[in-house]
């Protein structure tokens, strides 16, 4: 009887310590899934941040070439405005020159006739 007890009191003590590793195990296990839904939600909020900065990086972008095509629009406007105005300068000057030059050569041709 009394190496039954033993053994059961043995046994008891087994089931005690296993009860007590199952235990610190649950309490890990616990603690784990405690950290790790937590990092979860810092990388859910990581990437919506950066969702969010990827969606207003695109808007600006956006705008930028906006604001690019514009400028490039005007440019191009001011250099066909441009061209007409050197146009008009270039013809003007020539309107300015050609009465003298006539008159020059109108001039040349009666010297030479006298000549003659």
């Amino acid at each position: 009887l009394g190496g039954l007890q033993r053994t059961l009191a043995q046994a008891a003590a087994e089931l005690e310590q296993q009860r007590q590793e199952v235990t610190g195990h649950q309490e890990k296990e616990q603690s784990l899934a405690a950290e790790l839904r937590t990092l979860w939600m810092q990388a859910e909020k990581m990437v919506a941040a950066h969702e969010q900065e990827a969606k207003t990086l695109h808007e600006q972008a956006m705008v930028a070439t906006k604001q690019w095509d514009r400028a490039l629009r005007r440019a191009e406007e001011a250099r066909a405005q441009l061209r007409v105005v050197a146009e008009a300068w270039v013809a003007g000057w020539r309107d300015l020159l050609e009465p003298p030059r006539e008159a020059w050569e109108k001039r040349e041709g009666q010297e030479m006739q006298w000549q003659q």
